[in-house]
């Protein structure tokens, strides 16, 4: 969805990775691999041979506060 400005729901995708690395389908639909460092995240997912956007799962337990 090139320039779709509405937000994703990953949550219900994301919830198996708490504090780890993953990478996702460029449609943001998928997680390809996970790891619990980038460099293991990456290794699975360049293996796949497909593009992919790389996070880190956030801790659940913990808020975010943004600042400026």
């Amino acid at each position: 969805m090139k320039g779709d400005p509405r937000p994703i729901d990953l949550s219900k995708v994301l919830l198996p990775y708490e504090n780890k690395w993953v990478a996702l389908s460029q449609n943001q639909k998928r997680v390809l691999s996970a790891g619990k460092t980038l460099k293991e995240a990456t290794g699975k997912a360049d293996k796949i041979g497909k593009k992919y956007l790389l996070l880190k799962v956030p801790p659940f337990n913990v808020s975010y506060v943004p600042a400026s």
